[in-house]
C-alpha cells in the first residue's frame, strides 16, 4: 500500500498505540469514553467478559441466522434475515422457551424506529408469574434470557446495522404495564431474578439499551421502580421514560406510526399473523398448540426447485355458529410486502384478486386455520383464495371474477418452525385455494442451494381446521382478538 506507513501489530510502538487509541475514541460516544477513562477497569471487564464467554460457551449457543434453518427464541416482526414468526411448538425450540412464551406475558422484536434501533416490546403486565417459577427454575429462566441477548446481539443489530448504514448495538424497550397487579409488585422471587440479569447485563451487555418506555404504568408501578432503579446505573436510569395509561405521544416522537403496533397508539397490527404485533398466550389471543398438533400432519406432498409451488383447494358447506354474533365484513389481512406471483408465470394475465375490504358481501364468517411445515427449504410464499360457490360456480372450479384474496403472499420459514396462520372467510359454501412457492432469489435473505442441494426435494406437510374444531381437538378455551 501507498501512502502509508508500515505498522507491526504485534510490536506497535508507544506513538503508534496513541494513535490508535485517540482514532478509536474519536468514533466512541462520550458514554463509551467515559466507561474507557480507567483504563484498568476496562481491561479487567474486557478479560472477565472474554473468561465468562469462553467457560460458558456462548458462542456455540445455536441462533437463528440467515445461514441456518434455527428458529428464533421469541416472536419476530418485520426483518429479513428471518421471516415473521410466532413462538410454535416444533422439534428444534426448546422447552424453556415454550414456557417463556405460555407464562410470560407476551413479547416481540417488532420492526424498528426511526433512526434504525430495533423495537422490543414486552407486555409485563400480564406476566403469569405464578406458574412461571412453579415450572420453570433460575437456571432455565437465564439460560432463555443469555438465549434472547445473543440472539440481539448477532442477528438482529446485524441486520439493523446493514439497514442503517451505521453500527446499531442499541436497542428501543417498550415494556406495557397494562394488567400489572400487587402480586407482581410483591413477589420477591421475581424482583431478585430481575436485579441479578441487569446486574450481569450491565458487566456481559454493556450500553444495549438506546431508550426505555414503560406505558401503562399505574401508581403501584413507583413501589416497584424503587427497588429495580437501585440495581441499574445511572446512565441507563436517565434513559428511562415512564408514562402514565393511554399515554403513547411520546412514542409516536421516535417511532413511525406504522412500526408501532396500533394498542400502544400506533397503525400496525400484523393481522398476517395469529395474535397480530405482540402474541400472547396469558391474553389468549393465539391457541397455545402443543408440539403433538404438528405431528402427522393430514397431507404430504412434495415441492422441487424445478417445480417450486403446491396448490391444494379446500371444500367446505356453511355452519352457523350459535353464539348469535351479528354480520362482519371481512377484512384481509397485511401480508410481508411481496407482489402478487401466482397464476403469471402460466397464463397470459395475472389472477384476478379482489381486496376482501372492497368485496360486495358482508357476513358472517369462520375462522379456519392452516397449519404447515417443511424439512428444509430458504422459506415458502403462502397465499389463500376464497371462492364462493354460486350459480356460476361449481366445486372445484376456479371462477376468477368471484375469488376474494384472503391471505396475499407471504414469506414465512417452515424450514425453522412450523408455521400457524389464521383465516377469516365467509360463513358460507365456498372452497379455499391455498398457493405454495419456493421462496425466489429476491426473497429474504436465506442462501440459495447450490446443484447438489436443489435435487433434494422439500416435504411440506399440511393441516386445514375450522377453528372450534382445532380448538376442541387439543383441549383449548376460545381465542381472545382484539
Amino acid at each position: 500500500m501507498t501512502g502509508r506507513s508500515s505498522v507491526d501489530l504485534d510490536s506497535p510502538t508507544p506513538e503508534q498505540m496513541a494513535d490508535a487509541i485517540a482514532s478509536l475514541r474519536a468514533q466512541l460516544s462520550d458514554e463509551l469514553n467515559e466507561y474507557c477513562n480507567d483504563v484498568d477497569q476496562s481491561v479487567a471487564m474486557a478479560n472477565e467478559w472474554y473468561e465468562w464467554r469462553k467457560a460458558d460457551k456462548v458462542d456455540d449457543i445455536q441462533i437463528a441466522q440467515s445461514d441456518n434453518t434455527h428458529p428464533p427464541p421469541y416472536p419476530i416482526r418485520g426483518y429479513n434475515f428471518v421471516a415473521d414468526a410466532n413462538t410454535v411448538a416444533g422439534q428444534k425450540i426448546k422447552d424453556i422457551q415454550l414456557k417463556m412464551s405460555k407464562y410470560f406475558g407476551g413479547g416481540c422484536w417488532h420492526k424498528r424506529d426511526k433512526d434504525g434501533h430495533p423495537i422490543y416490546i414486552e407486555r409485563v403486565g400480564l406476566i403469569n408469574l405464578k406458574s412461571l417459577f412453579r415450572t420453570c427454575t433460575p437456571t432455565e429462566i437465564s439460560e432463555f434470557h443469555l438465549d434472547m441477548q445473543e440472539f440481539l446481539n448477532r442477528s438482529i443489530f446485524k441486520e439493523c446495522s446493514q439497514l442503517a448504514g451505521k453500527d446499531i448495538y442499541r436497542q428501543f424497550v417498550i415494556f406495557d404495564m397494562d394488567g400489572l397487579s400487587i402480586g407482581m409488585v410483591t413477589h420477591l422471587q421475581a424482583i431478585n431474578m430481575l436485579r441479578e440479569m441487569l446486574s450481569k447485563d450491565q458487566l456481559r451487555y454493556p450500553e444495549y439499551m438506546h431508550r426505555t418506555f414503560i406505558v401503562n404504568a399505574p401508581a403501584i408501578f413507583l413501589t416497584l421502580w424503587k427497588l429495580i432503579k437501585t440495581c441499574l446505573d445511572p446512565r441507563a436510569i436517565s434513559k428511562i421514560h415512564i408514562l402514565g395509561r393511554n399515554d403513547y405521544k411520546e412514542l409516536l416522537e421516535y417511532i413511525p406510526a406504522e412500526n408501532l403496533p396500533a394498542f400502544l397508539g400506533g397503525t400496525c397490527r400484523c393481522s398476517h399473523m395469529p395474535g397480530g404485533c405482540v402474541p400472547c398466550i396469558t391474553k389468549n389471543n393465539v391457541p397455545d398448540l402443543p408440539r403433538k398438533a404438528f405431528l402427522s400432519l393430514r397431507h404430504q406432498t412434495q415441492i422441487s426447485y424445478s417445480d417450486p409451488t403446491h396448490s391444494y383447494s379446500y371444500d367446505f358447506a356453511p355452519a352457523y355458529s350459535d353464539d348469535g354474533s351479528s354480520d362482519s365484513a371481512i377484512s384481509s389481512p397485511v401480508g410481508g410486502g411481496y407482489g402478487s406471483w401466482f397464476g403469471m408465470g402460466r397464463s397470459a394475465s395475472p389472477r384476478r384478486s379482489v381486496s376482501t375490504e372492497n368485496t360486495p358481501f358482508s357476513t358472517k364468517f369462520r375462522v379456519v386455520y392452516l397449519r404447515f411445515t417443511a424439512d428444509r427449504g430458504r422459506g415458502m410464499v403462502i397465499e389463500v383464495l376464497w371462492h364462493q360457490h354460486g350459480a356460476a360456480t361449481q366445486v372445484g372450479h376456479i371462477d376468477n371474477d368471484n375469488e376474494v384474496l384472503v391471505y396475499p403472499e407471504t414469506l414465512l420459514d417452515p424450514q425453522r418452525a412450523p408455521v400457524l396462520i389464521e383465516l377469516k372467510v365467509p360463513n358460507r359454501a365456498g372452497h379455499l385455494v391455498f398457493n405454495w412457492r419456493i421462496a425466489s432469489f429476491d426473497e429474504g435473505q436465506a442462501p440459495f442451494p447450490d446443484a447438489n442441494e436443489a435435487r433434494v426435494p422439500i416435504q411440506l406437510e399440511y393441516s386445514i381446521d375450522n377453528e372450534e374444531d382445532l380448538l376442541k381437538e387439543f383441549n383449548l378455551p376460545p381465542i381472545q382478538r382484539d
